[in-house]
C-alpha cells in the first residue's frame, strides 16, 4: 500500500505554491498524514525590516510565476513592506494541532484559509483573531495556546522523518510503498497538479 506524508508550514511560500498539487493527491483518495514542521519560530521568526521582506519577496516573484498562486498587493504592501512584520508561523502551527485529528483534507483546508488571509488579504502573522475565526470553520473553538504541545511534537516528528530521508526544508512529500521510502519532487506537477494521483494508483 502506498502511503504519502506531506511536512510543510503554512507561511511557506514554496508550501503555498505547492498547495494545488497536494490537495489534488489528497482529492485523490490518496492515503495522506500531514504535518506542519514549524519552521518559523525563535531565530528562524524574520522580521522583515531586517532585511528578510526584500528577499521573501524576490522568491514570492518566482513561485507566483511558476505556481500561478496569487501575492497580492495587499500582501506586498502590508507584511513585506511592513518593518514590523515578523515571520511566526506559531499560530498556525497550533491550529493545525487543533484540527490534525480531522486528518489530510480538513488542515489543508486550514492552511488554504490562512494562506489566502496573508498572501492575498495582507493578514498578519500575528493576528490571533484571524486563525481563531478560521478554526470556527471546522468546529474548533478553543484557545490557540491549547494545540502548542501537540504542534511541538507534530514538529518533532516531522524534523524526525526529514532526517531519515534527508531533507530539511519544506515541501516536503514522502512516498512510502513497500519497496521503501522515497521523496517526491512537488515541483513537478506544478503544470499539471492531477497527474500527481498516478502516485497513488
Amino acid at each position: 500500500m502506498t502511503r504519502f506524508t506531506y511536512i510543510y508550514d503554512t507561511y511557506c511560500g514554496w508550501c503555498y505554491g505547492a498547495a494545488p498539487v497536494i490537495n489534488a493527491l489528497i482529492e485523490c483518495g490518496a492515503d495522506v498524514t500531514v504535518m506542519h514542521r514549524h519552521l518559523f519560530q525563535g531565530a528562524n521568526a524574520y522580521r522583515m525590516g531586517d532585511g528578510f521582506g526584500r528577499m521573501a519577496l524576490e522568491y514570492d516573484r518566482r513561485i507566483e510565476r511558476l505556481t500561478g498562486q496569487e501575492f497580492s498587493p495587499a500582501y506586498v504592501q502590508d507584511i513585506i513592506r511592513n518593518p514590523d512584520e515578523v515571520l511566526d508561523s506559531g499560530l498556525t502551527a497550533y491550529a493545525a494541532a487543533l484540527v490534525h485529528d480531522q486528518r489530510a483534507m480538513a488542515e489543508m483546508k486550514l492552511a488554504q484559509i490562512l494562506q489566502r488571509a496573508r498572501y492575498v488579504d495582507g493578514v498578519s502573522a500575528g493576528n490571533s483573531e484571524a486563525v481563531r475565526s478560521a478554526l470556527l470553520e471546522f468546529g474548533v473553538n478553543r484557545p490557540l495556546d491549547e494545540g502548542r504541545n501537540h504542534a511541538r511534537q507534530i514538529s518533532t516528528n516531522a524534523a524526525n522523518l526529514q532526517s531519515r530521508v534527508g531533507s530539511q526544508g519544506v515541501p516536503t512529500l514522502v512516498m512510502q510503498t513497500d519497496g521503501g521510502t522515497t521523496q517526491v519532487d512537488v515541483s513537478t506537477y506544478y503544470n499539471f497538479p492531477e497527474e500527481i494521483a498516478a502516485l497513488a494508483a
